[in-house]
């Protein structure tokens, strides 16, 4: 087994950022749906882009507007999402190592990209996948393949770090290596069911998987 470049899940894992969009989600979806979810519930929803899942709620000619309503919330409330202690300085480490790394999230791709501007994260990867970008979103293994493809590896060589367990399935289908980010999880018990290949307490431990 050869690590040759890692796939980062973002919210969650790099980022902090699921009280903020649970109340994004909450305020957007009452506003333009007139719906209250729950937190679980909004969880549980993740997978595909946020687009996606707010059509299940708002009228087609509302959808943009209440996406809009959506992306503003974090524009103005990005202080409150923070890069999780030890993130930066391991990803400063492995692009000193020149370690391909890419990103797969479940996220749309104009507020990923955003976002890793605004937490100035955009220089560590060559290669962002959203659910945008493939025909199916986590589970399924198709972003992280489609992630390995650009970084030219194989899924085989590479690690797929994630805190959710559709994470870790989405690693397993495609192939790849498969580690659990326990300092972002929001389930251990169905992280730790799915079995990956390493659990990680906190993000140094990537650099001694690197070194084993």
């Amino acid at each position: 087994m050869e690590i040759k470049g890692i796939i980062f899940d973002l919210d969650g894992t790099l980022i902090d950022s699921y009280p903020l969009t649970t109340i994004a989600f909450q305020k957007v979806l009452k506003k333009w749906g007139n719906v209250d979810l729950s937190e679980d519930e909004i969880y549980l929803s993740f997978g595909p882009p946020e687009k996606v899942i707010f059509k299940r709620f708002v009228k087609e000619e509302k959808l943009e507007e209440c996406y809009q309503d959506y992306v503003k919330i974090f524009e103005e409330n990005s202080r409150d999402i923070k890069v999780f202690e030890g993130v930066r300085e391991v990803l400063e480490e492995l692009k000193r190592l020149e370690i391909p790394m890419g990103i797969f999230t479940g996220r749309g791709r104009e507020l990923s990209i955003r976002l890793l501007q605004l937490k100035n994260l955009s220089q560590f990867f060559k290669e962002l996948v959203s659910s945008e970008d493939v025909p199916n979103p986590k589970p399924y293994p198709d972003g992280v393949e489609e992630a390995c493809r650009r970084l030219g590896l194989k899924p085989s060589n590479c690690l797929h770090v994630g805190d959710s367990f559709m994470d870790i399935l989405a690693g397993k289908r495609a192939g790849a290596i498969t580690a659990g980010a326990v300092w972002g999880t929001r389930n251990l018990e169905k992280l730790l069911k799915e079995e990956p290949a390493f659990l990680l307490k906190s993000p140094e431990d990537i650099l001694r998987i690197l070194k084993r």
